[in-house]
């Protein structure tokens, strides 16, 4: 009896031990093959997650559009998307982490040589001007800018493809927009010279969150559940907490990162840990 103990005892140890690490595709952008360290911030905190991670799951990145991406998570078990705002439409059809990624203020109506535009304004009353606005098709903007945009595509320049938030901006720049809808921070790091800024005002857009979240989501399946459950886990640790609050900093303009810095802290409880 002692021996079939024993025995089932080794069997389950050695299972452990040896269970193999599930496989995840991760659709985005960046293509690891090329050798290159991700640009942007979400990718390079998902990597830090991943490394955490590598004895339970191993991720490997597939190129993808934004709108193929959602498709690709609806009909496949073993997907995972990042940086995701969380909306009623996609909640249906995704699992989300329940802790955020990144953190972001929430997107600027960014006009060029429109100063007379009040610092907030609401997109119905920018239409009204005659502005052309540019918006990303796929891309969320949050929920009342996504319900904006679904009711009124045929007012707005609405770019297609993977790189079309950045040729919206390169639009604007060259005068072929009037406004884009973006974030102040992404802009800036692309045009930071005074002499393109000195034509650029950023407005709060009304009726807005003040922080966008952007949250890690996986295909509604057994599979991705299971990833959802590792990222979870993840990101509930304090040392990878103090890594996403921290490369946050200097990642906006001053007058909006104590916001967010605090926006990150409240969403991990951190403030309760502390107190």
């Amino acid at each position: 009896m002692l021996l079939k103990i024993l025995f089932s005892l080794c069997f389950f140890v050695s299972t452990f031990v040896y269970a193999k690490p599930i496989k995840i595709e991760i659709l985005s952008d960046y293509n690891p093959s090329y050798g290159e360290s991700p640009g942007d911030l979400a990718t390079q905190l998902l990597l830090i997650i991943a490394r955490n991670l590598k004895d339970e799951m191993a991720i490997d990145f597939v190129p993808a559009s934004r709108l193929r991406e959602w498709r690709e998570l609806e009909h496949h078990d073993h997907i995972c998307l990042y940086n995701k705002v969380k909306t009623p439409e996609r909640e249906a059809k995704a699992i989300f982490v329940t802790l955020p990624l990144m953190a972001f203020p929430s997107n600027r109506l960014i006009l060029r040589n429109k100063k007379f535009v009040s610092a907030e304004v609401t997109l119905e009353k920018a239409l009204s001007l005659g502005l052309r606005v540019g918006v990303t098709k796929g891309r969320s903007y949050g929920l009342e800018i996504d319900d904006f945009i679904k009711a009124n595509s045929d007012r707005l320049f609405i770019g297609e493809g993977n790189d079309s938030a950045f040729r919206l901006r390169k639009m604007l720049v060259q005068g072929r927009l009037d406004g884009i809808i973006e974030y102040s921070s992404v802009f800036v790091n692309d045009y930071p010279s005074e002499e393109v800024l000195k034509d650029i005002s950023f407005h709060a857009i009304g009726d807005t969150h003040a922080t966008i979240f952007g949250y890690i989501a996986c295909s509604d399946s057994k599979l991705g559940r299971q990833a959802v459950d590792l990222f979870e886990r993840a990101l509930q640790k304090p040392l990878i907490q103090e890594q996403v609050i921290s490369a946050h900093a200097n990642l906006f303009l001053p007058q909006e990162e104590v916001f967010i810095s605090n926006s990150l802290k409240s969403a991990f409880g951190v403030d309760k840990k502390e107190h």
